[in-house]
């Protein structure tokens, strides 16, 4: 998931493999790939019997962005090991999305209730 905050955003990506996998971002429309080493990775190694269980290695990595964010923005998150690869877009809410959560239902309702007095007024100042 990718979670815009201040001037740009954070992107988390978690996966669970054995081996241990290697992470990384792929942002395709600038032609960029983040690689280990650029960004934080976080290591949690399986409880008791957890790799004889086969359950594996969960490594997470964060990618932070800054800057505007281009609505068009795409971010993958790659998980390779010997045994295979995947890849992932991430969720992305954009901050212009976020107008309504800031608001909440309440303020919703009452940007609508504002409309239909604004569409209740014009009518009326029309008729006389």
């Amino acid at each position: 998931r990718c979670t815009p905050g201040g001037e740009g955003a954070r992107c988390v990506c978690s996966a669970s493999a054995l081996p241990e996998p290697s992470l990384s971002f792929e942002l395709p429309s600038r032609n960029v790939t983040v690689g280990e080493g650029h960004r934080d990775v976080t290591v949690t190694a399986p409880g008791p019997g957890g790799t004889a269980a086969g359950v594996g290695v969960t490594v997470t990595a964060i990618l932070t962005l800054r800057g505007t964010l281009d609505p068009r923005l795409a971010v993958l998150c790659a998980a390779r090991n010997p045994h295979g690869s995947a890849r992932q877009q991430l969720r992305f809410q954009h901050p212009g999305g976020l107008v309504w959560a800031k608001v909440g239902p309440v303020g919703a309702v009452v940007a609508f209730a504002i409309v239909i007095a604004l569409v209740c007024y014009l009518s009326q100042s029309r008729r006389k």
